[in-house]
């Protein structure tokens, strides 16, 4: 029907409500892009760190809002070939009241095969839990690189994130990233690296029983009151404490038979076929090459001008105590 002059067409309020819902869509469409850029990973590169992280394997660790993003670590141009890299992931999240960001440290690095049981920036071994070819601790892990990447030192991938971080899940990023690195070097082994199916948890100390301190039958530490035991199959570690409250470390010992670790061990710089000193050894037992480890703690450390054995006799008394249970030939101390 005509419309009559003054009058207005009713097409044109359809026209009106079909623009303006055309641009609310638009607006949302654009604030759902927003939001899809700044507090999730859509879009994102598939891996991180030049290559060697997946960013799956990133945002599992570190879980919540917020996108993911990558830049040098501290050390920004490690010397450690091919397989070496150090980088700082994160995850924030923007505009989310209470959101705060997450921060992963990953990095490729080289270390004498032994790290793991020689102190300095590494956890005590007794607070660890070992799988083969790697270990966890609250808030770090790391995987060994395939013994073909050992040159004078072990390629490790490390990472340190937040002490609640899911172990498992840190674990998985690194044998991913163990394998990626090593594959960009040309050292990989025939069957990529697995993560274990299952991670143990770190054991509570325990009171040490005077007659057979950290389980072994026969070996005595008369200062020692707490252990903290951990026994994860192919490697054995056992911390002992003395002192008011069992709080000062005394000496922690270490035992491990993993192939990965040993073949790290044998192709590293200083190792005479016997071990690297007199109490980092490896010898043959049940026809498995093993080695066995003593740190001295402060407590010990304290002690020796008071009549405790010295370090070579305090190990000698460890390794031949440890025989029975590694079906040793012959005491494993160096002679």
């Amino acid at each position: 029907m005509p419309t009559k002059p003054g009058q207005q067409s009713p097409r044109r309020p359809r026209r009106r409500m079909r623009a303006a819902t055309l641009a609310l869509a638009t607006v949302a469409g654009t604030l759902t892009g927003l939001h899809l850029w700044l507090n999730t990973n859509a879009f994102g590169d598939s891996t991180l760190c030049g290559g060697a992280v997946a960013t799956e394997e990133a945002e599992a660790v570190l879980t919540g809002p917020g996108r993911i993003s990558d830049r040098p670590g501290p050390r920004r141009a490690p010397a450690d070939g091919e397989t070496g890299f150090d980088c700082i992931i994160e995850r924030s999240a923007a505009g989310l009241p209470g959101s705060k960001t997450g921060r992963l440290h990953v990095q490729g690095t080289r270390e004498r095969g032994d790290f793991a049981f020689t102190g300095g920036r590494w956890p005590d071994p007794s607070t660890v839990s070992f799988f083969p070819g790697g270990g966890v601790a609250p808030g770090r892990a790391w995987v060994q690189l395939p013994a073909a990447c050992t040159d004078r030192q072990a390629g490790v991938a490390e990472a340190y994130a937040e002490v609640g971080a899911d172990p498992a899940k840190l674990v998985r990023l690194l044998t991913d990233t163990a394998n990626r690195i090593s594959g960009r070097a040309g050292c990989a082994q025939g069957e990529p690296l697995s993560a274990p199916d299952r991670i143990a948890p770190a054991a509570p100390q325990r009171p040490a029983t005077a007659d057979s301190v950290c389980g072994l039958p026969g070996f005595t530490l008369p200062a020692v009151a707490r252990e903290t035991f951990q026994d994860a199959g192919s490697t054995w570690s056992c911390g002992t404490a003395a002192g008011e409250g069992a709080e000062q470390a005394y000496a922690t010992f270490s035992a491990t038979q993993d192939p990965a670790v040993i073949a790290g061990i044998r192709k590293s710089e200083g190792f005479t076929g016997q071990g690297f000193d007199a109490t980092h050894t490896v010898t043959e037992c049940s026809g498995k090459p093993t080695y066995f480890a003593m740190e001295p703690g402060p407590r010990y450390t304290e002690s020796l001008g008071a009549g405790a054995p010295a370090p070579r006799d305090l190990f000698t008394a460890f390794t031949k105590a440890a025989e029975a249970g590694f079906g040793c030939a012959k005491p494993a101390a160096a002679r």
